[in-house]
């Protein structure tokens, strides 16, 4: 290595599934992310512990699984010892840029740069609109060393804007892939000033997404009520307009569902959820399964298949630059799999993103390389779900009801990692916070 703390760019791509970064058979254009996993370490088995933002950043940043930070957090928690403040602590100086959401703010308050901020809700700003420039003045204009540059993108966020130069059959199938190929674009431009040799290069993503199949999703099957809705408006009388409205709702779903019932038959577990809505609390490998790509001085040229976790990247970096992280935490340096392969990788806890009360759909469980097990998150025989990753790696056959043994078995590791304590306290929001976050989350569709 060239000096002793290089320095490091941090990017996060919202929603980028593994499967879609990195493989011989896809249909976005990627010279720019092909050459770099050529050139860097690249592990396509990488597990994200939540299905949503928040969670996954709050382990990443701070070592701790989201049942230490708080299971339904809808806030960064920063308050707890993390990685950025130790970062700090050896020098670094802090910059960024992420959405201008009140859940990132304290994120945000430790960047050192002006302009830290894009527009975050529906439609965010992508990189192609002013996300990829402010991003490069940042660089630009930093001035001491050594700097942390974090990065949160947004351009595979739902819904799906293609920039118009990419909106073309050549760059992909689908929406998904042909930003893929801008986002790719984009990387090239953005390289062409980043010294490698003396600046660490980190490209991963908090969570995946469903990809529908056909390109159609849920929408797609419903009926167009909106004359029906106006004309009910008019002839009826105002105290009635609620009860119509809900009898619209319940109409309009019950021909979606039988729609959806006819188009279905046939298809697989996985195709049949893909066309999910765009947020559904799940804890299937479309949402959990994301990149991790490492290129800088030292970093080998090499592809590994073990599994390893999001927790796990702070810890590993900082065995890099041979920075020690102090507190007690659950995330494991995976540093030794630059030069080695590892059967017997960490299980990862999975949660579920919350909604804002506790729902039967709050699900809790576990991943290893081989198995997935997950299921209520208060019940733990309701809800019961376990997957043969070697031979149903797509998770289209549950067989929990024929497995007792493993079940237990899985079980049983999930109860060992939440029996993991560091009595920190969490954060509460007071009640003006968490209308401001409420509103927010409802605009980006997750309420």
């Amino acid at each position: 290595m060239s000096n002793l703390h290089p320095n490091i760019i941090f990017l996060v791509i919202d929603s980028f599934r593994a499967d879609k970064f990195s493989r011989t058979k896809k249909s976005s254009k990627t010279p720019t992310i092909d050459k770099l996993v050529k050139d860097g370490t690249y592990f396509p088995h990488t597990v994200s512990s939540a299905d949503g933002t928040i969670l996954s950043l709050n382990t990443l940043f701070t070592g701790l699984f989201s049942h230490e930070t708080g299971n339904r957090a809808i806030k960064l928690s920063l308050q707890f010892p993390n990685f950025l403040h130790e970062l700090q602590k050896n020098g670094y100086h802090i910059y960024g840029l992420t959405p201008n959401l009140s859940s990132f703010q304290p994120l945000i308050d430790l960047f050192e740069n002006n302009f830290s901020t894009y527009k975050g809700d529906i439609p965010a700003d992508h990189l192609f609109h002013n996300v990829g420039s402010k991003l490069k003045k940042i660089l630009d204009d930093k001035k001491d060393e050594p700097w942390f540059c974090y990065a949160h993108l947004m351009d595979l966020h739902w819904p799906l804007i293609v920039p118009e130069k990419f909106d073309k059959k050549e760059y992909g199938d689908d929406k998904y892939d042909r930003i893929v190929s801008s986002i790719d674009y984009w990387l090239n431009q953005f390289l062409e000033n980043i010294d490698l040799k003396n600046t660490f290069l980190v490209i991963t993503a908090d969570h995946g997404c469903v990809i529908p199949f056909d390109g159609k999703d849920i929408t797609d099957f419903e009926p167009d009520l909106d004359l029906g809705l106006k004309l009910g408006k008019k002839i009826m009388p105002n105290k009635t307009h609620v009860f119509g409205a809900k009898f619209f709702v319940k109409f309009r779903n019950n021909i979606r569902e039988k729609r959806l019932d006819s188009v279905n038959k046939g298809l697989s577990n996985y195709e049949i959820r893909s066309r999910y809505p765009n947020f559904y609390m799940s804890l299937y490998d479309e949402l959990l399964q994301v990149p991790f790509l490492i290129n800088g001085p030292g970093i080998p040229s090499m592809t590994n298949s073990s599994q390893v976790r999001t927790i796990d990247i702070f810890p590993t970096l900082f065995d890099i630059l041979k920075l020690s992280f102090p507190t007690k935490i659950q995330g494991k340096s995976f540093f030794n799999l630059f030069t080695q392969n590892n059967e017997n990788s960490d299980p990862c806890f999975i949660h579920t993103i919350p909604y804002e009360k506790l729902s039967k759909h709050d699900l809790v469980g576990i991943r290893t390389p081989n198995f997935k097990y997950f299921r209520n998150a208060k019940k733990k025989n309701e809800n019961v779900h376990l997957y043969d990753l070697i031979n149903d790696p797509l998770e289209n056959n549950n067989i929990a009801n024929t497995e007792d043994v493993k079940v237990k078995e899985m079980e049983d590791i999930l109860s060992s990692i939440t029996s993991f304590t560091t009595n920190t306290k969490q954060e509460n929001l007071d009640e003006a916070e968490e209308q401001k976050i409420h509103d927010e989350l409802k605009k980006l569709g997750y309420l």
